[in-house]
């Protein structure tokens, strides 16, 4: 018997959501299947199908794992560079050029599964949804914080600019559209 035949459901899963999350961040929802998770996470597809008996399942927890990950990140880099006296706002954008430089760096995963019209359903756009707005709320937060005078429109448009600035530096393969954003963000702060 091999060693992982024996480990705990939770240790299974967490095997398999890191091998989910590695190859459908990658390779797309349609461009892995449940044998290839099965094979990264290096446990039997009886216990891969007795934790996720679809892959719509396994693909929702995939997000839902995703969001609690991502945003942890996303604070912590936020919070590190407000504690070197980066604007909290402004931080945003510096994590981002921080995050294109990760190896493999796709863009958003939430945008990429929405991309996914025919492999994801209302679940999925349910937790993708859930991830921007809990985005929207984090913004929300920093400006509140750091720039409580600020006007109504400023968190959305600060909103906006993160998503576009991720979706263009995947899509241009640069970080210049996260300076753009960044440059565009300070620009929006100091308006009155």
């Amino acid at each position: 018997m091999s060693p992982v035949s024996t480990i705990n459901d939770d240790a299974a899963e967490k095997l398999i959501l890191e091998a989910a999350g590695r190859l459908l961040y990658e390779r797309g929802i349609q461009g892995v299947g449940m044998t290839d998770i099965r094979d990264a996470a290096g446990v039997s597809l009886r216990r891969l199908y007795a934790l996720h008996p679809s892959k719509n399942d396994l693909v929702a927890a995939w997000l839902a794992d995703r969001h609690t990950r991502w945003m942890e990140w996303f604070a912590d880099v936020v919070e590190s560079r407000v504690d070197e006296g980066a604007d909290a706002l402004l931080a945003t954008f510096d994590a981002l050029d921080q995050w294109v430089d990760e190896p493999g760096y796709r863009g958003c995963a939430f945008v990429n599964a929405l991309a996914e019209t025919s492999q994801i359903d209302d679940e999925h756009r349910a937790l993708v949804v859930a991830h921007k707005r809990s985005l929207v709320e984090y913004v929300a937060v920093l400006a509140a914080r750091d720039h409580p005078e600020s006007p109504d429109w400023l968190v959305p448009a600060i909103a906006v600019l993160i998503d576009g600035a991720i979706v263009q530096a995947a899509v241009l393969n640069d970080h210049s559209p996260i300076a753009a954003a960044r440059m565009a963000a300070a620009r929006l702060l100091e308006t009155p």
